[in-house]
């Protein structure tokens, strides 16, 4: 399964709040699995237990995100049809996920008044173009121990939502984890049955804040409605 090429099927919706106009990018249906959660674990931050399309349709998010300074890319995943759990208790609350920019300048505390104002949208395909290479990423200036640098994801809860927002280069740097999880996986869960597999991505200072992994029941599906992969 590639990353380059698919095409993600959303909605659009325009509000206004005041003199300030926000853009707001979701899926056109939910995802059915994807429940994500604080694992209120010291050593990890956030979990999504995902199958095949659902691992494929957040590294979309994720590079649409990356490429678009002044959306919002909303992801309701509070609404999966599944509540399957990893590192935890099971009694975590389930949490909606927004990425942004941070030169977008949205402050959270405005988001559940946004959210209501969504409306039904307007129908917009999305076309993945793929990460940029790791490689190209690493530059002189590419310093992430150093207390001032600033190419870092960043996390903000509110609303029953968590909000992680950077630049286009923080989003990048975690590229090939999705990549690797959407295109890799598959094949090696198929050759290592049982094994784990996960995407862990980088937020704040944190090299597995935010943990991907595929279900241990549920790694295959074919829920493909909203997707055309070539």
């Amino acid at each position: 399964m590639k990353l380059g090429g698919a095409r993600w099927r959303t909605l659009i919706s325009t509000v206004r709040l005041g003199r300030d106009e926000y853009r707001v990018v979701r899926p056109a249906k939910p995802l059915k699995h994807a429940p994500m959660y604080d694992t209120y674990d010291a050593y990890r931050g956030v979990q999504v237990i995902v199958d095949k399309a659902a691992a494929l349709e957040l590294a979309v998010a994720w590079e649409f995100a990356m490429r678009s300074p002044r959306t919002l890319v909303y992801l309701p995943l509070r609404e999966t049809e599944w509540d399957c759990r990893g590192v935890g208790d099971g009694e975590e609350p389930l949490l909606d996920l927004v990425l942004m920019h941070h030169s977008l300048g949205f402050p959270p505390s405005r988001w559940k008044e946004v959210r209501a104002r969504l409306g039904p949208g307007r129908p917009h395909t999305v076309h993945s173009r793929g990460f940029p290479p790791l490689d190209d990423l690493l530059t002189p200036d590419h310093q992430p121990l150093r207390r001032a640098y600033r190419e870092v994801v960043r996390h903000h809860f509110a609303a029953d939502t968590l909000f992680l927002t950077g630049s286009w280069k923080a989003f990048a740097l975690n590229g090939d984890e999705w990549r690797r999880l959407v295109e890799d996986g598959p094949r090696h869960m198929h050759e290592n049955p049982g094994d784990h597999c996960c995407a862990e991505i980088k937020v704040e200072r944190d090299w597995d804040w935010l943990h991907v992994v595929y279900c241990d029941e549920h790694r295959v599906s074919a829920n493909t409605d909203r997707w055309v992969c070539v």
